[in-house]
């Protein structure tokens, strides 16, 4: 067949051959598309106000993600390897905007063909305001009580002004900063915990850190007590004497640990007189003095001085 024989050939019936040809691509089309799988996940919305600006209302931390394509091809791909990111490059001032947001892909998802991306939402309204910084006081949040005896003397928190950043509107209304409870129930010695900062808005950041430590002293409580009735005894008395009347009681007012004053046996207590200086009958004024365990401050005894008696001794010694 000669090249005029060709050409009509070619071009004979050229309309329904145009039409079989348009046909076949848009069924290879429809085919490709319904041989595509879809997958769904989530991932974390990335949001960086301009400088200088925060963002004031909350908004979506994550969004969903469609992907679409070759069945082994998505299912290959890392959710990590896909940002989801807002542009706010030409917002530069206070006020509510409305932000489309974008896809951007890397490590797994590159070089996958084809592969539709869909975010849901497409697009978030945010208010932007001033971004405003400051330093608050930290105010620990304590309960329970240390062990029976004991008690929390002294603490400290370090840092104790913790620097805070956010929008304007939220920051101004921040006076103060508390943490997470320390508790005290049981504890007999000095301790060092770290707490976090406790703050429920979100949009408010720590920018050196949401984290105090609170160190604790604790120390054996001290309690007042006084003991009463309490012997008074003499000693070094001198056997060819005795004294005329039993001698009385007494009172000792003691500080010390709690633990140890309220287990204190009274009978551990007593006031003494030297009795090594007379050597003759006669009334003697003379200054009983304290006889407790060690440990313990005397604050008050009573009597202080006592006027006595003594004679010559006739039988047995009969002295207290």
């Amino acid at each position: 067949m000669n090249l005029k024989g060709i050409q009509n050939a070619l071009f004979a019936n050229w309309p329904a051959k145009i039409i079989s040809l348009t046909a076949a691509v848009v069924l290879s089309m429809f085919y490709r598309i319904n041989s595509m799988e879809e997958r769904f996940f989530s991932v974390p919305l990335s949001l960086e106000p301009p400088q200088g600006l925060a963002l004031a209302d909350p908004y979506p931390k994550s969004v969903r993600i469609t992907l679409r394509g070759d069945a082994d091809s998505i299912f290959s791909v890392l959710e990590e390897d896909i940002e989801v990111f807002a542009d706010f490059g030409k917002f530069k001032s206070e006020g509510k905007y409305r932000i489309s947001l974008h896809v951007d892909r890397k490590g797994s998802a590159l070089n996958i063909e084809p592969l539709e991306i869909r975010v849901e939402p497409a697009e978030i309204k945010v208010t932007l305001e001033q971004k405003l910084e400051k330093s608050l006081e930290i105010v620990p949040s304590i309960k329970g009580n240390p062990a029976h005896g004991y008690e929390l003397v002294q603490y400290s928190v370090t840092p104790n002004m913790v620097e805070i950043a956010g929008p304007r509107s939220k920051v101004q209304r921040i006076n103060s900063l508390t943490v997470e409870d320390i508790d005290l129930t049981g504890r007999t010695e000095d301790f060092l915990v770290t707490v976090r900062i406790i703050q429920d808005n979100s949009l408010i950041q720590f920018p050196k850190g949401a984290a105090v430590e609170f160190r604790g002293v604790i120390r054996a409580a001290e309690i007042i007590k006084t003991f009463e009735p309490i012997d008074i005894i003499s000693l070094d008395l001198s056997p060819k004497l005795r004294l005329a009347d039993p001698l009385p009681e007494g009172s000792i007012k003691l500080q010390g640990s709690q633990v140890s004053v309220e287990s204190m046996d009274p009978g551990q207590l007593r006031l003494v007189l030297d009795c090594s200086a007379i050597t003759d009958p006669g009334e003697y004024l003379l200054n009983p003095v304290p006889d407790i365990p060690a440990g313990y401050v005397v604050l008050k005894y009573e009597p202080q001085e006592l006027l006595l008696i003594f004679l010559e001794t006739t039988g047995d010694r009969s002295s207290r």
